[in-house]
């Protein structure tokens, strides 16, 4: 027994047990968070950059700015229902482990505040500011998990100050443009296969005399937890085409952000009975599986929009949109400690995509609107690189909406979208099946959104 065991682990390297509790999938693959306005939600966002109705045009085209005249403020709560399940198709354990359960639910609710104003400096400028949050994530599987070597609990947020201005150039053009400072926060977390790590340090070999000792040492198994921030700037530019035949063309660019991640890694290993377990366990805890910092690079993407508002008759607008999302930037996700010795590179080979939006938008009466919008969603994951941090496939919108004009002063707007996930495949031993074992089988996800948005002029 112990003989096969060995030399099944005796290329397994120490180095690798790193790789489950990186941030690199986890960070690469945060959400997009398109939902920054409630008002947009109820049209899947179709026509976004070119609606400019209120002062969340902040965040989607600057430049839109200039169709708001009187000093405004939009306040918007969203809430990110997240329903995802892995189904296992012949998931394998990782070496010295039982394979453990499918995981349960393991999405949950993300609440996405955000506030913006706007201030018109004269009739040709106005100012504007938003406070958002453009990218998160959180998923946490169930400890006992069959995936727990691989990932177990993926949580990122980050926080975006997004000051602006807009300059009407004319009847028929405005041009916008801001900052964007962001800070992110990550916490991810993974349990250690501490079977496997005794195993190569008393087994290099399969004839070495403690290579007796690994049935001794099955079942050992820790966990790991990195936390890590970083802050940087980037910048976001648009332009609005007001024409004569009630259409607005609006063009939008966000740039990407550079980020340093960086934080801690702590480790809690488990208590060996053999001594040549405990040995093994205390030399790792000493040098690779060692407490301390670590960083991580990564550019989250730069995103392009065009958007069409056509007006249609005193009371109904057709809406359109297209966005192009940068993820190319993430072909692989390098981990160093501070010296620069490398930790891990995790290959993604992710790539650009493109998202396609249709939306209505109603005017009932004086007091209500009804908005609805369809839109198709690609995801950047491909099918070969794809964890169970983000376990993402293409998505499919379906969303309606409504305003209540309470008066002059006051809009209250509603939106709701449901989005379908392709079910996505999963096949994954992140490089090395006797530390993470085999993931085989699909991951099964929904996602509902709720919106509520109150827009004030003064």
């Amino acid at each position: 027994m112990h003989t096969r065991a060995s030399s099944t682990i005796a290329s397994t390297t120490l180095i690798g047990v790193l790789v489950s509790a990186a941030p690199s999938s986890a960070l690469a693959s945060g959400f997009q968070l398109l939902e920054q306005s409630s008002a947009g939600l109820g049209s899947a966002f179709a026509g976004i950059a070119a609606t400019a109705e209120d002062p969340s045009t902040v965040f989607f085209n600057a430049a839109g700015l200039t169709r708001l005249d009187k000093p405004a403020l939009t306040t918007s709560v969203t809430a990110v229902n997240i329903s995802t399940k892995f189904h296992n198709e012949g998931s394998l354990p990782a070496f010295g482990q039982s394979l453990g359960s499918e995981g349960g639910q393991a999405g949950d609710l993300i609440p996405l505040p955000a506030i913006y104003g706007s201030l018109p400096v004269n009739k040709n400028i106005v100012l504007g500011l938003g406070l958002n949050v453009p990218f998160g994530l959180k998923i946490e599987y169930d400890r006992d998990w069959m995936g727990r070597f691989q990932a177990t609990k993926s949580e990122v947020k980050t926080y975006n100050v997004n000051p602006a201005i807009a300059f009407k150039l004319g009847d028929y053009v405005s041009f916008g443009v801001g900052a964007d400072f962001q800070h992110i926060q990550a916490e991810l977390a993974s349990d250690v296969n501490y079977s496997a790590v005794v195993a190569s340090a008393i087994c290099p070999v399969p004839t070495a005399p403690t290579c007796a000792f690994v049935p001794q040492n099955l079942g050992l198994q820790g966990s790991s937890k990195i936390r890590g921030d970083d802050s940087a700037w980037g910048f976001d530019a648009g332009v609005l085409f007001s024409l004569p035949s009630n259409t607005r063309i609006g063009l939008a660019y966000r740039s990407g952000i550079d980020y340093t991640v960086e934080g801690t890694v702590d480790f809690t290993a488990p208590t060996a009975a053999n001594p040549a377990g405990a040995a093994a366990i205390a030399g790792a805890s000493a040098s690779v599986l060692a407490d301390g910092p670590a960083k991580l690079r990564i550019k989250l993407p730069a995103i392009a929009r065009a958007s069409l508002v056509q007006t249609l008759g005193s009371n109904f607008d057709l809406l359109a949109d297209v966005s192009w999302t940068q993820w190319s930037n993430v072909q692989q996700l390098a981990i160093e400690r501070p010296n620069g010795t490398p930790v891990s590179t995790t290959p993604e080979q992710w790539r650009d995509t493109w998202r396609y939006a249709l939306g209505v938008s109603f005017a009932l009466n004086n007091a209500w609107k009804l908005r609805a919008g369809v839109a198709y969603d690609e995801t950047p994951v491909p099918d070969s690189t794809r964890t169970p941090r983000l376990p993402d496939n293409d998505r499919k919108w379906a969303s309606v909406g409504a305003q209540w004009h309470i008066n002059d002063v006051a809009d209250l707007d509603a939106g709701y979208s449901h989005l379908f996930l392709n079910d996505a495949p999963v096949h994954q031993d992140n490089g090395n099946a006797n530390l993470y074992g085999t993931l085989n089988g699909v991951q099964k996800t929904e996602i509902d959104i709720f919106g509520l948005q109150l827009s004030v002029k003064f």
